[in-house]
């Protein structure tokens, strides 16, 4: 079996880590029938990865060394180098797709190049689109993928919420879409970064965590306005936020004009969370939509307390009616302070029942997990 990998990205997203760990899993669980698995690493955004395998083969398709130099971020420069990417990638493409008999293309991001392609091709190259997170039906998405979904052989959705949207909105057939769990837990790598941070632990009392690209989606803005509140339920608090991006500014300016400046650390990117997971008192995502949350999966197994929006995701679906942490409304302000209140005001037997439950779910998430869901799609 031949696997041909399309994920071209341009910031750090958590789709980069389900392709990690899609290839950790297939190399790890499939044994005689895997034979390769290509990455396509169009201007060297994958050159930084490592993977468990070291006989992966990754196949740079194009390597055009001004796309490293300029800056990529921000909303006008990310929808021009996507073009870049469709334009330039296009002959390329197509000609691996004809060159290398494939049995199974995955795509992930800019997914419309990969599917415009199929319609010439004769080969049996079987596509199978990984939906990652909560995708915005625009109305050019909804009607590409409706009106090219004969070139797709399979979707796999991260959550139910995911699948029954889709469903919902009629844009594939009910037989081809399958919900797999996104493979982010390994415990092994887990354990292996775990120890590695317990040496350079942070010594933050009361610190609330909470990690994610800094963008609106991750809706910091509302995050530090709840914060400002929760201050005054509980005067020592600290807030660690981690990640980057292009509303950095706007979140600066922001804790500045609400005076918190003293309670609230921007970490920037951070390769290893541990360190910072072990020593909160509860990881708190305010998203106004997400996938099922690989930052939550790992307070998790962390036995760290989730406190989420309920934004259409598959967050939902885990926490379960606050069976494994605690949920507030999306974006409302009285929501997410009288959850937090709860929280601080619960027995630690509740809070420990909650952990618990929470950890047994995380076993849904693990590699070996995602390779027994996939390998019944790739064996029909």
């Amino acid at each position: 079996m031949n696997i041909l990998i399309w994920s071209p990205f341009l910031q750090k997203v958590g789709t980069t880590s389900n392709v990690c760990n899609l290839i950790n899993a297939n190399t790890k669980y499939y044994k005689q029938e895997l034979n390769s698995i290509d990455l396509i690493n169009v201007f060297g955004e994958w050159d930084e990865y490592d993977f468990d395998n070291k006989k992966v083969n990754k196949i740079k398709l194009l390597n055009f060394n001004f796309l490293n130099k300029i800056k990529k971020s921000g909303f006008f420069r990310s929808r021009i180098f996507t073009f870049l990417i469709i334009i330039l990638c296009f002959v390329p493409l197509i000609q691996l797709m004809k060159r290398k008999n494939y049995d199974f293309f995955f795509i992930h991001l800019i997914t419309f190049l990969p599917i415009f392609l199929a319609r010439f091709l004769n080969n049996k190259i079987k596509i199978i689109l990984h939906i990652s997170g909560f995708p915005k039906l625009t109305f050019f998405r909804s009607y590409f993928w409706k009106n090219n979904q004969k070139y797709i052989y399979k979707v796999i959705c991260p959550s139910i919420e995911t699948r029954n949207l889709l469903i919902e909105k009629n844009i594939f057939e009910k037989d081809k879409m399958n919900v797999i769990k996104d493979p982010h837990i390994s415990p092994s790598q887990i354990i292996k970064l775990k120890n590695g941070a317990s040496k350079q632990k942070t010594k933050l009392k009361n610190n609330i965590l909470a990690i994610g690209r800094l963008t609106k989606q991750k809706n910091y803005i509302f995050l530090l306005e709840v914060f400002k509140k929760l201050l005054v339920l509980k005067d020592d608090l600290k807030l660690t936020i981690i990640g980057e991006g292009e509303d950095r500014e706007i979140i600066e300016n922001k804790i500045r004009s609400l005076g918190i400046q003293s309670h609230v650390i921007l970490e920037g990117f951070q390769k290893n969370v541990y360190k910072y997971l072990d020593n909160s008192l509860c990881y708190f995502s305010t998203s106004l939509w997400e996938g099922p949350d690989l930052a939550m999966l790992d307070a998790a197994f962390s036995n760290v307390p989730i406190i989420c929006s309920d934004c259409k995701s598959g967050r939902k679906e885990f926490i379960e009616n606050n069976k494994r942490g605690y949920i507030f409304k999306t974006n409302d302000f009285n929501s997410a302070v009288k959850t937090f209140k709860i929280f601080l005001d619960d027995e630690k037997f509740e809070i420990k029942r909650k952990l618990i439950m929470a950890k047994r779910e995380v076993k849904n998430f693990t590699r070996f997990r995602y390779f027994l869901d996939l390998k019944k799609i790739l064996n029909t």
